[in-house]
């Protein structure tokens, strides 16, 4: 039976236009926040950049609230890949709401 999952991790690969309002990171919750599967970004890291001419490359390690339930995390995967902005979706992995980001926990 599949588990339905609410609350995501996830490494990905956004463009943020250079004219953008605010900052790369507002920028970055904007495209995130645009996916309709998305309800919205509780974390978000940026781990990285690729500037470019008309937009700049933002990656990302995110915790975020999906707008429903999914029944997998490569369902989650596949709605996020989908989103408009989004370039790359690296990794997905369903948490509990509560629980610390995964990587506080991986060292604790």
């Amino acid at each position: 039976m599949a588990q339905h999952i609410r609350t995501v991790e996830a490494t990905l690969a956004v463009r943020v236009p250079v004219n953008a309002a605010g900052s790369l990171a507002d920028g970055a919750t904007r495209i995130v926040e645009r996916v309709d599967a998305v309800d919205r970004v509780e974390e978000l890291t940026v781990c990285g950049l690729t500037p470019g001419l008309n937009d700049t490359v933002v990656d990302l390690e995110v915790r975020l609230t999906l707008a429903r339930e999914r029944e997998t995390a490569t369902a989650a995967d596949r709605a996020l890949a989908a989103g408009v902005g989004v370039r790359d979706v690296e990794d997905v992995e369903a948490v509990e709401p509560d629980a610390p980001p995964a990587r506080e926990s991986a060292t604790a």
